[in-house]
């Protein structure tokens, strides 16, 4: 099934933190980043339906789902969604060492 891949306001604003911050220090790993973020993307358009519950998903009254993806230095993201339909809605963007997303701060599309 092909999906269609939705960033939501709080997840553009986590992916604008994230390149900004990247950027300070090094303006390649900050486009490194965001490639590797388009390879999860994809791979999201491709499958999402076998990502796996996020630990959010516990305590929200519809599915959040997670996809993990790496940096060339082994950091490890997060970004969490729900599925409606053939849509896919990016909610949050999660960094090394970010809090998990508190239930007040995510919103069901």
């Amino acid at each position: 099934m092909k999906f269609r891949v939705n960033l939501l306001q709080a997840a553009e604003r986590d992916v604008r933190t994230i390149l900004e911050y990247l950027s300070t220090g090094s303006k390649s790993g900050a486009t490194a980043w965001a490639k590797t973020f388009d390879k999860a993307l994809i791979h999201l358009e491709e499958s999402a339906d076998s990502c796996p519950l996020a630990a959010e998903d516990e305590h929200v009254d519809f599915e959040v789902r997670e996809i993990l993806f790496k940096t060339r230095r082994g950091l490890m993201y997060r970004a969490l969604f729900t599925l409606s339909e053939s849509n896919v809605f990016i909610l949050h963007v999660r960094g090394p060492g970010q809090d998990f997303v508190d239930s007040m701060e995510i919103r069901e599309p």
